[in-house]
C-alpha cells in the first residue's frame, strides 16, 4: 500500500474513532422520566419551587429539598412543554444527578447523526451567604474529555446572562466560578439571604433567612 494510502487510512480511523467517541451517552442519560409518575414528580417541583418563592418574600427562615428525580421529571415534562425559550438552541433533553457535594450534568448538543452528549461533574458548595462556588471536576463530548476551564467560562456567562454577578477565582489550587446571588429583586424590598447549600445523593437542600426592608437597610450589601 503506498504511504499516502497508510496516512489516509489512518486519518480515517482516527475521525471515526472520533466520531463513535462523540456518540457516546454518559449512565446519566439512560431511561429517560416518562408517564404519570414522572408528571407527578414534575409537579412535586413546581410545588416546592412556589412555596420557595412565596417563602422568600416574606420575613423569617426558608429551606427546601429537591430531588434529583423530580429535577429530572420537570426537564423532560414541564421545560419543553412549558417554558421551550429556556434552553439555548440546539440544547436538548438536559439531565441532572446529585451525588455529595457534587452536581452532575448533561445535555444533548445538536440534532440527528451529528449530536453528542456534553457531560461535565461540578463540584458546588456555599463559600459565603449568597456566595456560590463551583469547580469543574470532569467534563466531556461523548467519551471525548473537555477542557475544564472553557466549561467553566461557558457556565459563568449563561449565569451572568441570567442575572447573577460571576467571577472566575484561583482558589485551592484550581479556578473557581464564584457566582454572587442577588438578595432580592428590587433595591427596596425584602432581602433574601441562602446561608446553606448541601448536595446529597439524590437530593439538594437549602436554607436561609429573608429580612424586612427596614433590617436589610442597614446590612451590608452580599456584593
Amino acid at each position: 500500500m503506498p504511504p499516502v494510502a497508510w496516512v489516509a487510512a489512518a486519518v480515517g480511523g482516527v475521525l471515526l474513532l472520533a466520531a463513535l467517541g462523540l456518540k457516546h451517552e454518559p449512565a446519566i442519560f439512560s431511561g429517560a422520566p416518562t408517564g404519570p409518575e414522572a408528571d407527578r414528580a414534575a409537579a412535586r417541583l413546581v410545588t416546592k419551587g412556589s412555596a420557595l418563592h412565596a417563602a422568600l418574600g416574606r420575613s423569617g427562615p426558608w429551606g427546601a429539598a429537591f430531588t434529583d428525580s423530580e429535577a429530572n421529571a420537570w426537564l423532560a415534562t414541564d421545560l419543553p412543554r412549558n417554558h421551550p425559550r429556556l434552553l439555548p438552541r440546539g440544547f436538548a433533553d438536559p439531565r441532572v444527578r446529585f451525588h455529595p457535594r457534587h452536581v452532575e450534568a448533561a445535555v444533548r448538543l445538536g440534532s440527528g447523526p451529528l449530536s453528542t452528549v456534553v457531560w461535565c461533574d461540578l463540584e458546588v458548595s456555599l463559600r459565603g451567604v449568597n456566595q456560590l462556588g463551583i469547580a469543574v471536576a470532569a467534563a466531556s463530548a461523548g467519551l471525548l474529555p473537555l477542557p475544564t476551564r472553557p466549561v467553566l467560562a461557558e457556565i459563568a456567562r449563561r449565569i451572568a446572562a441570567a442575572g447573577a454577578a460571576t467571577e472566575l477565582r484561583p482558589l485551592d489550587g484550581r479556578i473557581v466560578l464564584v457566582v454572587y446571588i442577588p438578595g432580592g429583586t428590587a433595591a427596596a424590598g425584602p432581602r433574601w439571604r441562602l446561608e446553606s447549600l448541601r448536595v446529597d445523593a439524590g437530593e439538594a437542600f437549602l436554607a436561609g433567612t429573608t429580612v424586612a426592608e427596614q433590617a436589610a437597610a442597614g446590612e451590608p450589601a452580599d456584593h
